[in-house]
């Protein structure tokens, strides 16, 4: 695709080629034992087996049947790691190992041509839907520090953008998410050596980052792994004098990766906390799937916490919408609060930039991280939505009209029909700069949902009415940044197909399909329900008769009484309340999660509003000491006025008993 970027000098060293080899055979060696990159004439070769010659060889060859050859053998290769992956299991089955698939997948990834692709499309699949275990941490750091490496001794020094850095970031996404989610879990405290490699990595990352500055969709996952990175190695406390003095033993300034770090490392032991926006998402999502009859008032109660969406720390606000999101596939009224919220987000971000002199002065202050990722979140809905309806209501919106609205300075929802025709200002050169990355979102998205619903009998209809959006767009859009969007969209769909996507082994006739994430968020609000919420519905077992033991006296009696017992019958009643077993029957699991949820809002209400009641409480307590104050400073005014004119020292309306007491006795 010929679109030059712009040429970066870095100023900031990350790892040699030398260290990143290391680094793999550090990883081979913890999870393939077997493996080895030296080749000994006495012992058998495993054909399969993944190693440094086999992608150097492979990148190298030039005869034509031994490039057959060799592609024949990668895909074997690949076909395993497909397996071991788990893709048709969602990474679950005694046959899946996941570290092991994702280290062969990612030393796959730098082989040329098509087999890169496959490799990272593999990656991009299992990292979206495989579970979170905080095993799979070493080797989610080794893929961290591979994809940033990637991107800056390689992509970013080409002249154009390939399909492959697409994936590359794609892929650097869901990997720093899944640290992001470990760290505010806990589970990052003892990775100091892999945090402070990552460190570094990153330094590099930020030199790289005005090469994407055209393109929204790289840029926002560049950004994202800039920041979450940031916040996980936020953990780490460096040396300044230890780094200096390791410094000057390497030319390169990095020869301090190759001894060990945990000596100038201390990791700071503090509590991870998380916002109300996505506490309050967590539990949106846990009464969605747990059918509480309190959705909506926690809804109601998460738009009290909009305002931490305009937050300068915006990962929890990200990690909300994606929980969120997970809850509007499966819910309507969460899908209007999802709407509602963003569209009040970027109607108050662009009117506060509008009040501004110069709006390109400001667009650090404008979060457009948060609406671009709102846009592939409503992809998501749209694509995996459990109804058509909640499908339709994420294109088109609550009003079924598809005629352009009256008004387009004044955004009414955010659905992909709202947000194509939302022009915030008819000045080209006004705070328009501030809203073409969310159209360029939307309309690249909708190239992706074209692509995918291709082949889709049952929504067909769905399909048409995106691709008629695209055509209107393409015909009205004026900004080439935007119409940018569907080029870059479309070359990645017409890449190389992949054919580990499909269940048969041959490659499709149609077009491959886009990598979109849709199990991710699922995983996301998953494992953070578990930490930051209490466990819901506990198991109570089933009430049993309780043993009576008979005291010796009424042993000696129950001869004589046996024949009373037997004449006088009590009733079920009676026989249930000397069992100890209650009349009415026990509630049910959805019952009793029902109430532990209302237990859990009630008590998190019953806080702020404490918290609330003694805010009000001091801001009365400082308005009383002001006005005190204010009563006091006019008092002492008037009385300097009244010394001024009258030369009396005493107060109005007091008369001077005491002065003429005294001079009488004078």
């Amino acid at each position: 695709m010929p679109v030059i970027k712009v040429p970066v000098v870095h100023r900031f060293g990350i790892l040699s080629n030398r260290q990143h080899k290391e680094l793999q055979k550090e990883l081979l060696r913890k999870y393939l034992p077997s493996h080895s990159y030296e080749i000994h004439s006495d012992k058998p070769i495993n054909p399969l087996e993944i190693t440094e010659k086999f992608i150097q060889k492979f990148n190298d060859a030039t005869n034509p049947q031994d490039k057959e050859d060799l592609l024949e053998l990668a895909k074997k290769m690949l076909a395993r790691c497909k397996r071991r992956s788990g893709l048709g299991t969602l990474g679950s089955g005694k046959h899946v190992d996941l570290p092991v698939a994702w280290t062969e997948a990612m030393i796959l990834a730098q082989c040329k041509g098509e087999i890169q692709e496959e490799a990272l499309d593999i990656l991009l699949i299992s990292l979206d839907h495989a579970p979170m275990n905080p095993e799979h941490v070493p080797v989610l750091f080794f893929i961290a520090e591979s994809i940033l490496y990637r991107i800056c001794c390689d992509a970013a020094q080409k002249s154009y953008l390939y399909s492959s850095e697409i994936k590359l970031s794609k892929v650097g996404f869901l990997v720093f998410l899944r640290l992001l989610v470990f760290h505010l879990c806990g589970h990052l405290e003892t990775s100091g050596e892999h945090t402070y490699r990552l460190h570094t990595d990153l330094k590099a990352l930020s030199a790289c980052e005005v090469c994407y500055h055209p393109y929204p969709n790289i840029l926002s996952a560049v950004q994202f792994m800039l920041k979450a990175g940031e916040t996980i190695c936020g953990a780490v406390v460096f040396s300044d004098v230890s780094l200096e003095e390791r410094q000057k033993q390497s030319p390169l300034g990095m020869s301090f990766l190759d001894s060990d770090p945990s000596v100038q490392l201390k990791l700071e032991q503090k509590e991870n906390t998380i916002q109300h926006f996505l506490w309050h998402s967590l539990v949106v999502w846990v009464c969605v799937h747990n059918n509480s009859s309190r959705l909506d008032e926690v809804l109601q109660h998460l738009l009290f916490y909009k305002e931490e969406l305009h937050q300068k720390n915006w990962l929890d606000s990200v990690l909300g919408l994606l929980v969120l999101g997970e809850a509007a596939k499966l819910n309507l009224s969460c899908l209007k609060v999802l709407m509602d919220l963003v569209r009040d987000f970027i109607s108050s971000s662009v009117s506060l930039q509008k009040q501004k002199d110069n709006c390109m002065k400001n667009l650090s202050s404008w979060r457009w991280e948060i609406g671009y990722i709102y846009t592939t979140v409503l992809r998501d809905i749209c694509l995996s939505g459990i109804t058509s309806d909640l499908q339709k209501t994420a294109f088109l919106g609550f009003c079924d009209c598809t005629k352009p609205p009256k008004h387009p300075e004044e955004l009414s929802g955010a659905s992909f029909f709202d947000l194509l025709h939302y022009s915030p200002s008819h000045d080209p050169h006004d705070c328009e700069e501030l809203f073409w990355v969310i159209r360029y979102g939307v309309v690249y998205n909708l190239v992706v949902m074209c692509n995918e619903l291709c082949g889709d009998v049952s929504r067909e209809g769905l399909r048409n009415a995106v691709w008629k959006a695209l055509q209107k767009q393409k015909n009205n859009e004026k900004d080439s940044r935007v119409l940018e969007a569907i080029r870059v969209a479309e070359a990645e769909a017409n890449g190389p197909a992949n054919p580990f996507i499909s269940s048969s082994a041959n490659a499709p006739s149609s077009p491959r399909t886009l990598t979109s994430c849709q199990y991710v968020g699922w995983r996301v609000a998953s494992v953070l329900s578990q930490v930051y919420l209490p466990p819901i519905g506990p198991n109570i077992p089933l009430p049993s008769k309780p043993k009576q033991k008979l005291s010796p006296m009424q042993y000696q009696h129950s001869e004589q009484c046996d024949v009373e017992k037997r004449t006088a019958c009590s009733s079920l009643r009676e026989e249930l309340l000397q069992a100890r077993i209650p009349i009415y029957p026990y509630p049910d699991i959805l019952t009793r999660t029902d109430r532990e949820l209302k237990k859990i809002i009630e008590d998190q209400w019953q806080k702020e509003l404490q918290i609330r009641l003694k805010e009000e409480e001091e801001l009365l307590e400082k308005e009383l000491q002001e006005k005190q104050r204010k009563e006091e400073e006019h008092f002492r005014e008037i009385m300097k006025r009244r010394e001024e004119k009258l030369h009396k020292k005493t107060k109005p309306y007091e008369l001077p008993v005491k002065h003429k007491a005294e001079d009488l006795i004078q």
